[in-house]
């Protein structure tokens, strides 16, 4: 009861900024294994398929990895962010927090599925594997009165954690890896492990002959250097996971990630056990493999004739938005975001692939980097800031780089611009809906 008390009044607390707004209430529904805290009237109507979905995953993880649960799991609703996400955590309490608003589906990194499906099916995934547990980690558990979380204030507690909960002390590639996997599993094969942007991007790093990291790697300079920062543990996690099941079984991926009697407390030696050799050595197959896969693949792309290209810029640029060609000054106006520089506003000169800094963007999103539209008879961009919260509508003078801030928190995106009565139009996501909206001048 006084876990609940704690979980609600700091939902609350948290809740107070958005007060100024419609007034609401924080309701619960119980059940044996879930605790769902939500807002009451505007996030009522997701409770019974948000509770639904989530008692279909918790089925499918107990049959799956023998798993079961240590307390039921506390799932929060929460409609902080434009983009529908989440998170799970297993220490100190099985927890989910649901990011409500639609999921961002740019370039097809996140393959079509109905996201509340698909967010429980992930993120059950990450409560089962890291919370299942053997009699020995029952033991401890019992010792310390539960599941102790780790603190950098008190470095011992690391210990402490890895002896209750021993499969939350594993790389995140390992933790995304197997959600991925398995919610592609539980969705008949529609899913990120068999999605088209994964393919895509291990094709091109075959063609270009560019570096794969190592399983440790990819945990540190993968991902602090590279312009998909962690979204690279999703992409190499779910590659391997789908390799082994490929290449083995997936019975034995399986028996890798369950907790039983006769199972290793480490990841890696259980991965030893289950496969008969080292991680690393399983790690450097699967880059040969997926090498020889993909160039085999380009080979028959190669057969075909393909479309005549020319580069405009001299090197990769990271992520790049949705561009507007003004054929007038011969240049290409857009966002950019790479590595070592602040994501931006940029007009690219499709002469010799220069960019000049127009303005900076406040929270830029990984892969779309902004919502952008174009006046080209004023050369006006329109564009959003905090991207990864509420966003806010600016518009910016590409030629003066004087920028402007038009509707503070708009929450609107996917902006398109209308000549005919200089008018701004784009969707706005409030409380898991989104509305088509138009925003006269000025």
């Amino acid at each position: 009861m006084r876990a609940r008390v704690f979980l609600t009044a700091l939902f609350c607390s948290v809740m107070q900024a958005q007060v100024a707004a419609a007034p609401f209430e924080i309701d619960f529904v119980e059940t044996d294994d879930l605790l769902l805290i939500y807002q009451d009237p505007f996030q009522t109507y997701l409770v019974p398929h948000m509770s639904k979905s989530f008692h279909n995953s918790v089925e499918f993880q107990r049959y799956l990895f023998n798993w079961t649960p240590h307390e039921k799991t506390t799932v929060i609703l929460t409609d902080f962010s434009d983009y529908g996400n989440a998170g799970a955590s297993v220490s100190p309490r099985n927890a989910v927090s649901v990011y409500i608003a639609p999921s961002n589906r740019t370039l097809e990194t996140l393959p079509g599925n109905e996201r509340t499906f698909m967010i429980m099916n992930h993120e059950m995934t990450h409560v089962a594997t890291m919370d299942v547990a053997n009699s020995h980690d029952l033991k401890w558990r019992r010792f310390f009165g539960g599941k102790p979380r780790q603190t950098d204030r008190h470095p011992e507690s690391i210990l402490y954690n890895y002896l209750a909960t021993p499969r939350l002390s594993a790389p995140r590639w390992y933790q995304e890896g197997s959600a991925v996997f398995v919610e592609t599993w539980m969705s008949g094969g529609v899913g990120r492990a068999q999605g088209a942007y994964d393919e895509m991007v291990f094709r091109s790093m075959v063609r270009d002959d560019a570096h794969f990291y190592s399983n440790l790697g990819i945990v540190a300079e993968g991902s602090s250097i590279d312009f998909q920062g962690t979204v690279n543990a999703y992409l190499y996690g779910t590659r391997f996971m789908s390799y082994l099941a490929y290449e083995y079984s997936p019975e034995q991926l399986v028996e890798w990630l369950k907790r039983d009697e006769d199972s290793e407390r480490y990841y890696a030696s259980q991965f030893s056990k289950v496969f008969g050799l080292p991680l690393e050595e399983a790690w450097d197959q699967w880059i040969g493999f997926e090498h020889e896969f993909q160039r085999s693949n380009l080979t028959a792309i190669r057969e075909h004739e393909l479309t005549a290209t020319r580069s405009l810029a001299s090197g990769a640029l990271g992520s790049i938005s949705r561009s507007f060609v003004d054929e007038e000054d011969g240049v290409m106006i857009g966002a950019f975001r790479y590595p070592g520089v602040v994501a931006h506003i940029g007009i690219m000169s499709l002469a010799d692939g220069s960019i000049e800094h127009v303005t900076d963007i406040k929270g830029p999103k990984v892969y779309p980097v902004t919502s952008p539209a174009y006046d080209p008879a004023s050369k006006t961009l329109f564009y959003t800031d905090d991207n990864h919260a509420y966003r806010d509508l600016m518009a910016v003078d590409v030629q003066t780089g004087k920028k402007r801030m038009l509707i503070k928190d708009a929450r609107i995106g996917d902006l398109a611009f209308n000549e005919a009565d200089g008018s701004v139009w784009g969707l706005r996501h409030l409380n898991g809906y989104v509305s088509l909206v138009r925003i006269p001048p000025p």
